[in-house]
């Protein structure tokens, strides 16, 4: 096999020049890859999560107060939603677009599969999604300027993965919550549309030791070896980058993907193809 070059992501710089958007989970993982990203590309970010302490760690560090905001933000309580996003709407005076990207992967075989851990998956992965989404509509069709929001989905939403029940059913959902607000929000101007990742393993709080040694049992293999193999899966062999999800996530939020909605981005080194 020949030793192809993966190049690095690059960096889309400007196209979110003073649009104001908040971003949900932000304190970690893909969440907080997309907000990096955003700001980047000139973005006003609200980095919110429930994880106070990890979002003064990257306010510290972005050392950018113009331009960042970090708010407490639980997507399972209403009104923290509330909240967030009003204090997002005072710093920034007023709010261009969302990213949904808080969310949680427990795994078990049905026959295992706790009520409490499916529950909580409902809450977060759906509910939360349902209650950024809504109080965003409401405050784009307040100010009659159009928005857009980007839903982080997951490949397991178009091709299910294996004894991960909940996380299946909650990141199909959020595909057709995607394409019902499109739908209803088009003609106000707002466009509404999934990213759908691949594997992302870089930061991610889900591929943490626990979830990797229950992704082995599932499949069979050593803990040491779960992370190549799903690399191995893909059709470019490539390991997918926070900054790869978050470039995504730049084109749909600007106006080069004015014409974009309802659709799904897939980002997975060509691992499940749009059904």
């Amino acid at each position: 096999m020949p030793n192809i070059p993966h190049p690095a992501p690059l960096h889309l710089t400007g196209l979110l020049a003073g649009k104001a958007i908040l971003v949900t989970g932000a304190a970690s993982g893909l969440g907080l890859g997309i907000a990096r990203g955003l700001h980047r590309a000139g973005a006003r970010v609200a980095f919110t999560d429930v994880d106070e302490a990890g979002l003064a760690q990257i306010a510290a560090g972005i050392n950018d107060p113009a331009n960042v905001h970090t708010a407490k933000l639980d997507v399972t309580n209403e009104a923290s939603v509330q909240a967030a996003f009003a204090s997002t709407v005072t710093r920034f005076g007023g709010l261009d677009g969302l990213v949904c990207a808080a969310g949680i992967a427990p795994a078990f075989n049905l026959v295992d599969f706790p009520l409490d851990k499916w529950e909580l998956s409902l809450r977060i992965n759906l509910t939360g999604y349902f209650l950024c989404g809504r109080e965003a509509a409401r405050i784009f069709l307040k100010q009659n300027r159009g928005g857009a929001m980007v839903l982080l989905s997951s490949k397991s939403g178009l091709e299910p993965s294996k004894a991960n029940s909940a996380y299946n059913a909650t990141k199909a959902g959020e595909l057709h919550l995607a394409r019902g607000w499109a739908l209803e929000l088009g003609r106000e101007g707002v466009r509404v549309n999934c990213i759908s990742p691949g594997n992302v393993f870089e930061g991610s709080k889900i591929w943490n030791p626990t979830y990797i040694a229950e992704r082995a049992k599932a499949k069979g293999l050593k803990p040491e070896d779960v992370i190549p193999s799903y690399i191995a899966q893909t059709a470019l062999n490539r390991d997918i980058k926070p900054d790869d999800i978050a470039n995504a996530a730049v084109w749909l939020l600007s106006d080069a993907a004015r014409c974009v909605t309802g659709q799904v981005i897939i980002v997975d080194s060509g691992q499940v193809y749009a059904r």
